[in-house]
């Protein structure tokens, strides 16, 4: 089991225990709460936690293609800036 401990006061300490999902899904939602909601935080922490490395392996996948649509995207950028330079001016 984790502990994680509560300073109130400045002085007081008081150990609060956790399992390590609610850690996890307290730890997400802090860092993406204000991007993502509670409901697919715990969702996302749920499957993290109930298949592990697959999990992982999957998200890796997904983002991997997420990165290569932004960078397509960025090319087909490029590439209009470089035929809107190639265009004389009449």
């Amino acid at each position: 089991m984790a502990f994680i401990i509560l300073i109130i006061f400045r002085t007081n300490l008081i150990p609060i225990k956790m399992n390590s999902k609610e850690i996890l899904l307290k730890e997400v939602s802090d860092r993406v709460g204000d991007k993502i909601s509670e409901e697919a935080v715990a969702e996302k922490v749920n499957q993290f936690v109930r298949y592990g490395n697959v999990f992982l392996f999957f998200e890796l996948m997904s983002l991997r293609k997420e990165i290569e649509r932004i960078k397509e995207e960025i090319r087909s950028v490029r590439d209009r800036i470089e035929v809107e330079k190639l265009k004389v001016p009449l």
